[in-house]
């Protein structure tokens, strides 16, 4: 379907299930978790602490998702699944509670409806209006948007339209992991995160930054090899997640101490992404969100921003970099070579971060369903 349709889509279905949804019963003990990209990442969180703490004998709690490979389906009492988006739609027409993180259905809320945008992550890249040379589109059918701190209230109000009353300043569920106790190893040795953000996606039709290097800083499967030696002389391995939708047919090859791994690897295990990285050494990054999360761990941040200038160029960035680096930057493959070697940590700079990312850290799931009256 092409972007005009697309567009027509959007308003036809607007138009006629916005006043539907005024006039649809509500019931106040329905909760909905929804995600149009995997039951995974915030709605995945929230569901286990509403689960974990009961709120299903209260209250009934739909789980709505194009996919669900990335957790172990459960029989909970007043737990329903679902993949119809026929059943989808009619959840959000009469439910009073509705959550998502990826998607969003283009309905507005009724008066009697709370919608909570919880997206994925603080934006570090542009993203909704901010984005340029992009077809943009309405994204703001929600009641709140979760934000972590004031430090980001502006980009997220223009990236979504939003006035600042629409902003629920709060910590991410997905980040339980990061501020409980007791992080559980499951590898057994010392292990160290690299999540790259996407450099070009055949899905989207699309190329972010560089597309000369399989992976930021290495240019070929011989660089690769190498690392994977260094690794195994210094007894540490190097877990590499790619994003979703990065083409991944560069980086195919056996190695001893480079894991590749994804959401289905992780349930595989029996963890998943933010349990896995909680017990982690250190994390190596670069435009990505998740290292505004990591800083919550106090443990060492590495950013690989080689490619800065033509990422700016086709994406662009929010900030400028010391406004969102809370570690060392890597310049080039011999100094990637020596995270692995060793080095001096000095937590300085990301201390000095967390107090500016977050405003409340501990206020996370059992405060945004406080929030909008689910008690």
């Amino acid at each position: 379907m092409d972007l005009k349709r697309i567009r027509i889509f959007r308003r036809v279905f607007q138009g006629i299930f916005t006043p539907i949804n005024k006039i649809f019963f509500k019931k106040s003990n329905r909760i909905v978790l929804y995600s149009n990209w995997g039951f995974r990442d915030n709605v995945e969180y929230l569901f286990k602490f509403l689960v974990e703490n009961n709120y299903n004998q209260r209250y009934e709690i739909i789980c709505a998702s194009n996919s669900f490979e990335s957790i172990q389906l459960s029989d909970y009492q007043n737990v329903k699944y679902t993949k119809n988006k026929l059943l989808m739609l009619y959840y959000y027409l009469s439910s009073k509670y509705f959550f998502y993180c990826f998607g969003g259905i283009p309905i507005e809320p009724a008066k009697k409806q709370i919608i909570v945008n919880l997206w994925h992550g603080m934006p570090i890249k542009k993203i909704g209006y901010l984005e340029e040379n992009v077809e943009h589109k309405r994204l703001n059918y929600f009641t709140y948007l979760l934000c972590y701190s004031s430090f980001f209230s502006d980009v997220l109000k223009k990236s979504f339209d939003v006035s600042e009353d629409k902003l629920m300043i709060a910590n991410a569920p997905r980040n339980a992991p990061f501020i409980a106790d007791g992080k559980k190893n499951i590898v057994g040795k010392s292990y160290i995160v690299w999540m790259p953000t996407y450099r070009s996606s055949k899905k989207l039709n699309s190329v972010n930054g560089s597309k000369n290097e399989i992976l930021p800083l290495i240019k070929d499967k011989k660089e690769l090899i190498n690392l994977d030696t260094v690794l195994a002389a210094n007894d540490k391995i190097l877990f590499i997640k790619l994003h979703p939708l990065q083409d991944k047919t560069e980086v195919k090859g056996n190695y001893k101490n480079i894991v590749f791994i994804d959401d289905r690897w992780l349930k595989v295990q029996g963890t998943n992404l933010y349990e896995f990285l909680a017990a982690s050494e250190s994390l190596i990054t670069d435009y990505s969100s998740i290292s505004i999360d990591y800083v919550l761990l106090n443990k060492p941040i590495f950013y690989i921003l080689d490619d800065l200038k033509a990422y700016e160029e086709t994406r662009g960035l929010n900030y400028k970099l010391d406004e969102f680096l809370a570690g060392d930057v890597i310049k080039n493959y011999d100094e990637l070579v020596k995270v692995f070697e060793g080095y001096q940590d000095d937590p300085t700079l990301r201390r000095e971060k967390l107090y500016q990312f977050y405003d409340s850290p501990n206020h996370s799931s059992k405060y945004i369903l406080d929030y909008v009256g689910i008690k």
